[in-house]
């Protein structure tokens, strides 16, 4: 019986320290994937900033954009349409200016 109890004694030992073992092994799995965690958080907070500031500039842009595309830009048509007399004369002085050119 002493015998029995002895070899169940030690199958129980045994058992405990393979336990002990995996718990230790697992723990030492979860802080790595703890420590990784951590890592993939930090990181995904950078970017996360970064999109943030990509978005600011995107806004920025649309603003601009928004202006621009309000400004009016008018550029004066002639209204007046001249005559032929006053087409005349002015073919006249342009004439007469190239002559003087060519004389001096």
């Amino acid at each position: 019986m002493t015998e029995n109890l002895n070899t169940l004694i030690e199958d129980i030992r045994t058992r405990s320290l393979d336990i002990a073992a995996q718990l230790k092994a697992e723990r030492a799995q979860h802080e790595a994937l703890q420590a990784e965690l951590r890592r993939l958080e930090e990181l995904y907070q950078a970017e996360q900033a970064q999109v943030k500031q990509l978005q600011a500039a995107i806004d920025e842009l649309n603003v601009s954009l928004a202006e621009a595309q309000n400004k009016v830009v008018e550029v004066p048509v002639a209204t007046t349409s001249r005559n032929a007399e006053e087409i005349d004369a002015l073919v006249k002085e342009i004439e007469f200016c190239i002559e003087k050119l060519k004389q001096a």
